[in-house]
């Protein structure tokens, strides 16, 4: 069977609403998707996509309207996104745990118009307006917050569901139109907006399709987050390949393989830590009695990848990518493993190495991955509200990934690391930069530092170094209580340190190179070793950790 599926579409059907009406015509009964013991067909879909997109005009969606969405996974959130892009409008998805400052930059970046909130996250967008300008319209799923005088446009879901035509709209929008804004953590500085196109989110999933080699009698279990590129990918790629997916809530861990087995899953993706988390469960002797085929997974280092195929039964695939670029770097489940190769180049990219200057590097050598597509709109197409950093990341006419790495003679690519101040905990990419900004927001903080240290399962741990202002104390316990104030639950460091000072070069930047190759020290206080557990955006008290440690004996402080 030929994969390569980008190749078998005319580059004008390569969106997301051109594949749902394609399919709801072709197979009106084929089930898109399952949510626990609802079924939901194509053309069920199609027709509610369609009702709901008419309803948008209501509070004012056109085209090119930019609407902040922070809502949890749902057939609800499904349905929006799919009749946003149909309406013409730009979706801005954002992470549900961001409140405060990081929220407020994402809304004001986006200069969103519209918001559509779940209950859980209405009044924490309420709290911002005064300092949101563009907002006129805020769309509640739930109940309506009581007595809040917002000075705009506050509806219910409802107001989605007054016109009842279904039919599919007769607006046709070109495939190189922006459908969607997806932040993407910063590096040095605040978060990015990518500005991504309908036919790049489509070609994605295209390309998820081919490297994890998927037919129509696949499975694919999405329990990933829509603000994150992974659910919107997985997703393209069932409705490419007509294949099934089973939409959930939420990965747990204690219920996954009951659900693979009662669902059928054949495809997952496996970010972050969730291979290190299904393996520490005990082992069954049935473990390998799956319809479990593919799984996607990112990283995919040789410990985990050779013992999860051997348990599990089914074979790991990999790539190299990110929200901007796609996958240039492809790993098919057919490939020889090689312990941290993330793949070879895809049909759809050129890849190289570059040193500091931009000259190309020799095989085996490590410089920074640069990429370049071969065909239009398979890239992000630049950073909202950014354009220096769109310039910059561009320049010489390839895309910089501040990723180091390097390449053999048959083109297999080896990732090194990351860039240098970027963390990822647990699946999220956390920007440095902002976690210091707002630990500076306390009066009693003059600086602070935040750097990635290696997790004892895969990927990192947040460590914070502060400085104090002078003639002010802080204690650990004191700064962590202020992390959970104003910062979301994964950003929270696990590892803190109050220093007098941090190593500088000669222009006064902080050396963080330094601080990462000296890692932690014998004062280094860990917030999980003296009992302290996140918990979403509370702080909970362990009751078998030691005592006698100064920490405030509070069992539970939520914010």
């Amino acid at each position: 069977m030929d994969y390569q599926y980008l190749k078998q579409f005319r580059r004008e059907e390569v969106t997301m609403v051109h594949f749902l009406e394609w399919r709801a015509a072709a197979d009106p009964e084929g089930v898109f998707f399952t949510w626990d013991d609802e079924v939901h067909t194509f053309a069920d879909f199609n027709a509610s996509a369609n009702r709901t997109a008419r309803n948008l005009a209501n509070i004012g969606i056109q085209q090119h309207t930019r609407v902040l969405v922070l809502m949890d996974t749902s057939p609800d959130y499904l349905r929006l996104w799919f009749a946003l892009a149909k309406a013409g409008a730009v979706e801005v998805p954002v992470n549900t745990a961001y409140h405060g400052e990081i929220l407020l930059h994402q809304l004001s970046l986006s200069a969103a118009e519209v918001a559509i909130v779940d209950e859980a996250y209405a009044e924490i967008l309420l709290k911002l307006l005064d300092r949101a300008p563009t907002l006129r319209a805020v769309v509640v799923r739930g109940r309506l917050p009581q007595g809040t005088a917002t000075g705009l446009g506050l509806h219910a879901f409802s107001v989605l569901d007054v016109d009842s035509d279904t039919a599919n709209l007769d607006r046709r929008f070109a495939y190189d139109s922006v459908a969607c804004i997806i932040f993407t953590s910063g590096t040095t500085g605040p978060s990015k907006g990518v500005i991504l196109t309908h036919h790049y989110l489509a070609a994605y999933g295209l390309m998820y399709a081919e490297t994890n080699r998927l037919e129509s009698s696949d499975v694919l279990m999405n329990f990933l987050p829509f603000f994150h590129i992974g659910a919107k990918f997985l997703t393209a790629a069932a409705l490419a390949v007509a294949g099934r997916m089973h939409l959930q809530a939420r990965l747990s861990v204690s219920t996954f393989w009951d659900e693979v087995r009662r669902y059928g899953v054949t495809n997952f993706i496996a970010v972050g830590g969730i291979c290190n988390m299904l393996l520490s469960r005990p082992p069954k002797a049935d473990d390998a009695e799956t319809s479990l085929r593919v799984v996607y997974a990112v990283p995919d280092p040789a410990p985990v990848h050779e013992e999860f195929e051997r348990r599990f039964g089914c074979r790991l695939t990999s790539a190299f990518g990110s929200t901007e670029i796609g996958f240039p770097i492809m790993k098919f489940p057919e490939d020889p493993f090689l312990p941290g190769a993330a793949g070879r180049p895809s049909d759809y990219y050129e890849v190289k190495i570059f040193d500091e200057h931009d000259n190309e590097l020799p095989a085996g050598a490590v410089g920074e991955i640069v990429v370049r597509p071969k065909g239009p709109y398979l890239v992000g197409s630049g950073y909202v509200g950014m354009p220096e950093r769109t310039v910059a990341a561009w320049r010489n006419l390839w895309m910089h990934t501040g990723d180091r790495g390097r390449m053999n003679e048959d083109g297999w690519l080896w990732f090194e690391d990351r860039a240098s101040d970027s963390i990822r905990r647990r699946g999220e990419n956390i920007s440095s930069f902002e976690i210091e900004m707002l630990v500076c927001r306390h009066p009693a903080v003059a600086e602070a530092a935040a750097v990635a240290v290696p997790a004892e399962v895969g990927e990192d741990e947040v460590r914070l170094l502060v400085v104090t202002r002078q003639g002010h104390e802080l204690s650990h316990e004191q700064i962590l209580e202020h992390c959970i104030e104003v910062m979301p639950y994964f950003m929270v460091p696990r590892y803190l340190d109050i220093v007098a000072g941090f190593p500088r070069t000669p222009t006064a930047k902080v050396e963080k190179y330094k601080i990462r190759e000296t890692g932690l020290v014998e004062g280094t206080w860990d917030r999980e070793a003296h009992g302290w557990v996140v918990r979403h955006q509370r702080l909970v008290k362990n009751r078998l950790a030691r005592s006698g440690h100064g920490i405030n004996t509070a069992v539970d402080k939520q914010r």
